[in-house]
C-alpha cells in the first residue's frame, strides 16, 4: 500500500491536468473575498527535483512539463498555470500540488494536506513551511479518512483533490464510499478526483474505475470528466492517459479548461487528445 512514490511520474501529463483543473477550481474560489478551505487527500512530498534518482528512472516530465518550458499561452487558465509554474521549473523543480496550493492561498484561506507515507512527509512538512503562511496545516495520516474527519469545515466553503496511487484496486471503492459520505455532510463542496485511463490489459481496474466514476458522479449536484489521452489505447497500453471527475465544478471551469487543454494538446504531441463530458447538470 505504501510502495508508491509520485517522484517517479512527476510532471507527466497526467500532472498537467490535474494541477490546471485544480488551479482552476482555487481560482474561482478567490474571486471573492470570503476565505474557504482547501483538502488534499494525497499530497505526496509538495515538490519534486527533477535530478532526483527517482524523477530520472522514467523522466516522465519530458513528455508533460518540458513541451511546456517557454510557452505563451492564450488560454487564461494556462497562461495563469505557466505564470506559477515557469520559475520553479527553472530551478528543475516539478512543484506538487501542495507547492501549488501554497502559491495560490491566501492569508484568510485554510488548508489541509495529508499523506500517509512515512518517506514522504517529512518532504511535505519542509515544502510548506518553506512555502506557506501558517495557514496550511500538514496531516501524516490516511487522507481519506482524514477528509471524513475534518468535514464539514469552517468556514463551509472550499475544495478537495482526490489523487490516489490507485495501486489496489479496493482504492475505487474507497474513493466512491469517501466522495459520497463527505457530499451528504458538505453538500456544496467542490470534489476533483484524479483517475487513469486503463487499457484492456488492466481490465478489471478499469472497469472498477468506471464504476467509481459513474457512482461519484451521480452524488453531487452537477459533475464532468475531462480526459487527457496521450497514446493508442491498445491491449498493452497501460496508463494511455487520465481524467479528473469534477463534482460540483464552479461556474466556466469547463470553458477555462477546456481552452486550456486545448492548447495543451497542441504541445504534447500528435496522439494527444483532449475531451470534455458533462454527466450531471444542475437544473
Amino acid at each position: 500500500m505504501l510502495s508508491y512514490r509520485h517522484a517517479f511520474h512527476a510532471g507527466n501529463h497526467a500532472d498537467i491536468l490535474k494541477h490546471l483543473a485544480w488551479l482552476g477550481v482555487i481560482t474561482h474560489l478567490k474571486r471573492k473575498a470570503k476565505p474557504f478551505v482547501l483538502f488534499d487527500t494525497h499530497a505526496g512530498a509538495g515538490e519534486y527535483p527533477l535530478n532526483s534518482d527517482f524523477s530520472q528512472q522514467n523522466k516522465e516530465y519530458l513528455s508533460g512539463m518540458t513541451p511546456l518550458q517557454g510557452v505563451t499561452a492564450h488560454s487564461s487558465l494556462l497562461n495563469q498555470y505557466l505564470h506559477v509554474n515557469q520559475p520553479i521549473w527553472q530551478e528543475n523543480i516539478y512543484p506538487g500540488s501542495p507547492r501549488l496550493l501554497c502559491q495560490a492561498i491566501r492569508a484568510q484561506d485554510k488548508a489541509h494536506l495529508m499523506e500517509l507515507h512515512p518517506a514522504e512527509i517529512d518532504s511535505l512538512q519542509y515544502c510548506v513551511s518553506s512555502h506557506g503562511e501558517g495557514q496550511v496545516a500538514v496531516h501524516h495520516r490516511d487522507g481519506l479518512q482524514g477528509l471524513i474527519a475534518m468535514t464539514p469545515p469552517t468556514p463551509n466553503r472550499g475544495a478537495v483533490l482526490i489523487d490516489p496511487p490507485y495501486e489496489q484496486i479496493q482504492e475505487y471503492d474507497q474513493v466512491s464510499d469517501t466522495v459520497k459520505k463527505v457530499l451528504r455532510r458538505w453538500a456544496n463542496a467542490q470534489i476533483v478526483v484524479w483517475y487513469p485511463l486503463l487499457s484492456e490489459r488492466a481490465e478489471t481496474k478499469a472497469h472498477a474505475c468506471q464504476t467509481m466514476i459513474e457512482t461519484i458522479a451521480d452524488a453531487g449536484k452537477s459533475c464532468f470528466t475531462a480526459q487527457l489521452t496521450v497514446a493508442e489505447n491498445t491491449y498493452d497500453a497501460g496508463m494511455f492517459g487520465s481524467g479528473v471527475c469534477v463534482i460540483n465544478p464552479a461556474f466556466q471551469l469547463d470553458e477555462n479548461l477546456t481552452d486550456a487543454m486545448g492548447e495543451v494538446c497542441g504541445f504534447l504531441g500528435a496522439q494527444a487528445e483532449y475531451s470534455l463530458q458533462w454527466r450531471k447538470k444542475d437544473n
